[in-house]
């Protein structure tokens, strides 16, 4: 219970638009995750979905300001700047 009261204090409501479109991404279902990413302006989006490492999703997160990387990397940068 604290657990889930801590998240929902420290959490963003992001409202989707059904009209964002994304032509290049082949699973409709990751237009969700990325358009969640962009306007959650997240920094990083950590996922072993080998359909974010196309160099169009690459490129468009990175114009975006979006970092797409996996949770190895994702988990020795952690490890880096916290220990």
């Amino acid at each position: 219970m604290e657990y889930t009261q801590f998240l929902q204090n420290v959490s963003d409501i992001v409202v989707l638009d059904p009209r964002y479109r994304v032509p290049f991404m082949r699973d409709p279902n990751d237009i969700d995750v990325l358009q969640t990413a962009e306007r959650g302006e997240a920094d990083i989006l950590c996922t072993q979905d080998g359909d974010f490492y196309d160099e169009a999703v690459l490129s468009f997160c990175a114009t975006r300001g979006i970092e797409v990387c996996t949770e190895k990397t994702l988990m020795g940068r952690l490890v880096e700047r916290y220990i």
